[in-house]
């Protein structure tokens, strides 16, 4: 066929738009031990998370995680309060959400947030929270607001409960992790996924429907946002720059390929442009 002609054309375009070749070009020195090829947010659909936990809610008591559970579903989001990239679009995108279901913070659901820096303090997540507070246009929904801190143990844990893998670059003293959040049942199993920093209202509400009702999702696409910033003194890329390479670079190649072989089909029809006419084209 005409197309196996652009293989080689095709390889070279696949691996110039790979990722490897985006960190080669703005990551000197990149190997295989980069940071965000461990960073992950797998589905667990239906595991258990630890309710016996402890924690440190925004007031600087000590909780634990299963003090919110019990009464109806709870969101999970785990990230940190100082984040300087997508954390603080994570939080602005549940409550953008929130504000269009019409279940209640609080009455009909909690929602935690859990920072995995251990280093951060009831005073970073009680300002987190405030801003969150401020924004949900709902009255006497403040109870049902809860943003934690803890031991690296207790982060940990909840981490790989729920599938959250990340990573602390202490180069620029910032963590690597994905973007989403969690839909909980009342007694703590995982129901629901939701990946990114947007969120479909009515997923969201079905999500919570469901979970009340112990009713575990199925899996779902994933798309990871990765929160992770350049930097100019290392040369490395944001985790959201190259999950966008990732996606630009295989939209590429198959859009190419869909070409080339729509190319080669009308080449080889009777009459086409290119297409050999008339007695000479007759073999034998």
């Amino acid at each position: 066929m005409h197309i196996v002609r652009w293989l080689p054309v095709l390889l070279l375009i696949g691996l110039l738009a790979a990722p490897g070749a985006a960190r080669a070009q703005g990551e000197p020195g990149y190997t295989s031990s980069d940071p965000l090829v461990g960073v992950s947010f797998e589905q667990r659909l239906g595991a258990q998370v630890p309710l016996a936990l402890p924690f440190v809610d925004e007031q600087g008591q000590t909780v634990s995680l299963g003090d919110y559970f019990g009464s109806g579903p709870v969101v999970l989001a785990l990230g940190y309060y100082e984040c300087p990239m997508l954390c603080s679009l994570v939080r602005t995108g549940l409550v953008t959400a929130l504000n269009e279901v019409p279940l209640n913070v609080g009455a009909d659901f909690q929602v935690v947030y859990v920072s995995i820096d251990p280093l951060e303090t009831p005073m970073n997540a009680a300002n987190a929270r405030a801003a969150v507070v401020s924004r949900y246009n709902r009255s006497g929904s403040a109870a049902g607001w809860h943003f934690l801190t803890g031991s690296q143990d207790s982060i940990a844990q909840l981490a790989d409960a729920v599938g959250f893998k990340y990573y602390y670059d202490e180069t620029i003293d910032q963590y690597a992790h994905a973007a989403g959040i969690l839909v909980l049942t009342p007694e703590g199993q995982l129901a629901r996924y939701f990946y990114g920093i947007e969120y479909n209202p009515s997923d969201l509400r079905l999500g919570l429907v469901e979970a009340s009702a112990n009713t575990i999702g199925t899996p779902v696409d994933q798309l990871l946002l990765l929160c992770y910033q350049f930097d100019p003194a290392t040369g490395t890329y944001s985790g959201l720059v190259l999950t966008l390479i990732r996606v630009g670079g295989v939209i590429t190649v198959i859009g190419l390929l869909l070409s080339l072989y729509l190319l080669s089909r009308g080449s080889g029809r009777p009459g086409a442009p290119g297409a050999p006419t008339g007695p000479a084209a007759a073999t034998g």
